[in-house]
């Protein structure tokens, strides 16, 4: 398959990228350093008209998978506003290129302050400006669809964690607070929610771009409810030292439920959390 790919180099993009082998790819980027190898990098800002339309019209990509969203962790109404553009502009560009399916990254702050497992018809409470703009980007991609003719596949992800993170995430806040023998900041150590590894993640990507699912949204999540506390428990075993919140009670929080997810695509998590939390860490000692 031809497959054009945004956010390639992104914390997903980057686990996502090497399951693509012996797809023909083409990577949208904002810059030509540190190209990919048996990867066609077309470099362009989806904020702006240039050659990469044209470059992508003439590569004629049989599936999109749209990861980017740029700016982050600026989660500002003007930012929200540039990425809610640039993905209407690529949405237009791929309609004049004849894609046949799209893969875009959503969120699970799509459902807000929401309880318990949620299924991906379960109606949003009192959202953001991030999820409001994920929202939009939606529902104009399910009218462009139904027009053009192509089919999609919203993957509701819930709390990625993994290898290349930002430093401010959960884990790599949790393991710089312990290498440096000081107890981290959590405000809600109590909190529940969904962590799920990022190699999972892009698996299951993958897996709704292969998919002849109807189109629509898919959460991505473990399924499974822990607290914050519980993942800083498992980094402090890591690193040696006792748990900084012990004897932690659950509170409020919500989790994937992920069984159309399962039934679409066969997809279901491998990596559990304690495995996923060690491996992060191991790979992130041996970055030093």
């Amino acid at each position: 398959m031809r497959i054009l790919v945004t956010g390639g180099r992104g914390f997903l993009g980057r686990r996502l990228m090497p399951l693509l082998a012996g797809h023909d790819v083409m990577s949208l980027v904002r810059s030509a350093e540190g190209s990919a190898p048996n990867v066609r990098e077309v470099v362009g800002n989806l904020t702006c008209d240039g050659q990469w339309q044209e470059d992508v019209a003439a590569f004629c990509p049989d599936w999109c998978l749209h990861l980017a969203w740029d700016g982050l962790p600026d989660y500002s109404l003007r930012r929200c506003r540039v990425n809610v553009d640039a993905s209407l502009g690529l949405f237009e560009t791929l309609v004049k290129a004849k894609v046949s399916r799209v893969v875009v990254a959503g969120s699970c702050w799509e459902y807000g302050r929401a309880a318990g497992a949620v299924r991906e018809d379960a109606l949003p409470v009192d959202i953001g400006v991030f999820a409001a703009a994920k929202q939009a980007i939606r529902t104009m991609l399910d009218g462009v669809a139904r027009e053009a003719g192509f089919g999609y596949r919203w993957a509701r992800i819930f709390f990625a964690f993994g290898p290349g993170q930002r430093g401010s995430s959960l884990v790599p806040h949790l393991r710089a607070a312990a290498r440096a023998g000081r107890m981290p900041e959590l405000r809600t150590p109590e909190a529940v929610m969904d962590f799920v590894h990022v190699d999972d993640v892009a698996r299951g990507l993958l897996m709704l771009a292969e998919c002849d699912a109807p189109s629509g949204v898919f959460n991505i999540g473990s399924g499974q409810p822990t607290t914050v506390g519980e993942v800083a428990s498992r980094v402090a075993r890591y690193c040696g030292h006792a748990s900084p919140v012990p004897g932690i009670r659950a509170g409020s929080g919500f989790w994937a439920d992920t069984s159309r997810m399962t039934a679409a695509t066969g997809w279901r998590p491998l990596i559990g959390l304690s495995e996923g939390v060690d491996a992060t860490l191991r790979e992130m000692d041996a970055m030093r």
